[in-house]
């Protein structure tokens, strides 16, 4: 009996490790300031918004403690498995991170930041989305379609 208990344990112990690998895996890269500046604007220099990339972004401003963020977070991680390498969806935390929050003027969280290849404008939304419509944002802001693709 005691075999069959310590067995359960082991599986149990051994599933719930897996599944938080799994998550971390599949969660949002986080942009902090250094790697903003380097990859996405440096607006400690130039105050006018020049993006320094050549693909499609979107920043997803959040907060640990904001219930919509949460919400919104797993069609973002789902999204960006579907789009693959086709768009980078970062994710910030405005608490860590209020330079970067100030420099879009983020006052509403959730708040995502849609940022074309290469160009001085973006496209901002506030609040919760469903899947479907931050899909529909995505293909209309970053790509010009008014479809919505299929999965292959």
């Amino acid at each position: 009996m005691k075999k069959i208990a310590t067995l359960t344990l082991v599986f149990f112990v051994a599933c719930i490790c897996g599944m938080a690998q799994k998550n971390q895996e599949k969660d949002l890269p986080i942009l902090t300031k250094k790697k903003f500046i380097d990859n996405v604007w440096d607006f400690t220099k130039n105050k006018k918004f020049k993006y320094k990339g050549d693909k499609p972004i979107i920043i997803d401003f959040n907060a640990t403690w904001c219930t919509p963020c949460k919400a919104i977070h797993p069609s973002l991680v789902e999204l960006q498995a579907e789009y693959g390498d086709k768009i980078t969806i970062y994710s910030i935390d405005v608490d860590k991170e209020p330079e970067i929050t100030d420099a879009f003027k983020i006052t509403n969280i959730p708040a995502l930041v849609f940022i074309k290849d290469g160009k001085t404008n973006y496209f901002m939304s506030v609040g919760k989305k469903s899947k479907d419509e931050l899909k529909s944002m995505i293909e209309s802001k970053l790509f010009n379609n008014t479809t919505i693709p299929t999965k292959p």
